[in-house]
């Protein structure tokens, strides 16, 4: 029944400093109302997806007195001390659900058993009807929130839980607000009603900067490693998995004909896409320099998109 808090650490992972930015963590209220506001008044993501918003429902930070006064200081000294309460995956669930984080599809025990075997042989679907679940659970809402709102989350493999019914794949709840939204630079009708200190917060992206979210965060930073798995327990082609991610997008637009331009804006189809490289940020790019702001991931090079490789014709 209680919420869930959310404490900043004084930990550097492969980009940044793990604690919690201070405005961010003071607006996340205002976030967390405007994320649940789209998802009330929009028939598709409440009634068809049914997608379940963890709200940052209170937070507190505490301004740093020194650091605050020093021009360009380190950032992480100003992330120090702050708590966001979330609310309970558990008060979430309804009747008959289970809540995995999408991450635990990727475990095989010490037996070489994988998780996700499991979950299929429960089920009593194929692996094919298994993952075309899944993509259907996962992928229209995220869908749904960038092109008709121009608006993603990140969605790796934490933020994302994937509820599950008789162990199969049903709907997704997303959690972490707080620094993991992000809205479109471009002049939608549907982020005018954003208020000025939400539009003063948020990061926004270009096109192809918001779509990474989606295809590193989601397909290359996790769905790559789960068709692997797939492949190798349950002798699912990695091809034939992403053909259904593949599909489910068609099937999205097929839906939406009139948000065709954003499909086009939002090419989550297209041959190539930037590569991020975290690892490149520590040992060119940043180093272990203090730095005033947090780092970006830097982006070099272009690798294929798996997407675009399963073409439409290989589909059908």
């Amino acid at each position: 029944d209680k919420y869930h808090v959310k404490l900043p650490m004084s930990i550097l992972n492969t980009l940044v400093y793990r604690g919690l930015p201070s405005e961010r963590t003071v607006i996340a209220p205002q976030v967390t109302k405007h994320i649940k506001g789209i998802r009330d008044r929009d028939a598709f993501l409440k009634d068809t997806c049914k997608v379940g918003l963890l709200g940052e429902v209170a937070t507190l930070n505490v301004i740093q007195p020194t650091f605050a006064s020093i021009k360009n200081a380190p950032y992480q000294y100003l992330e120090m001390l702050g708590v966001v309460w979330r609310e309970s995956i558990y008060q979430e669930l309804e009747e008959g659900e289970h809540a995995i984080t999408l991450a635990a599809l990727l475990h095989v025990d010490s037996k070489g058993k994988a998780l996700v075997s499991s979950y299929i042989e429960k089920s009593d679907l194929t692996p094919a009807e298994w993952i075309d679940a899944l993509t259907s659970a996962v992928l229209p809402p995220l869908l749904h929130y960038l092109y008709q709102y121009g608006t993603v989350f990140s969605p790796h493999g934490q933020n994302t839980v994937l509820v599950l019914k008789n162990n199969k794949p049903f709907r997704i709840i997303m959690k972490d607000f707080v620094d993991d939204v992000n809205i479109s630079d471009q002049p939608f009708e549907e982020l005018q009603q954003l208020s000025f200190e939400l539009k003063e917060v948020l990061r926004s992206e270009e096109p192809e900067g918001l779509t990474q979210f989606i295809l590193t965060g989601l397909f290359v930073c996790h769905f790559r490693y789960l068709a692997t798995i797939l492949e190798e327990h349950e002798g699912v082609e990695e091809a034939d998995f992403w053909k259904s991610v593949r599909v489910e997008i068609l099937h999205y637009q097929a839906t939406f004909p009139h948000l065709k331009k954003r499909f086009e804006l939002f090419d989550l189809l297209r041959p190539t896409i930037t590569k991020l490289t975290l690892n490149r940020n520590r040992m060119f790019d940043y180093g272990y320099e203090d730095n005033g702001d947090r780092p970006h991931a830097s982006e070099y090079g272009k690798v294929r998109n798996a997407l675009h490789e399963v073409s439409e014709k290989a589909v059908q």
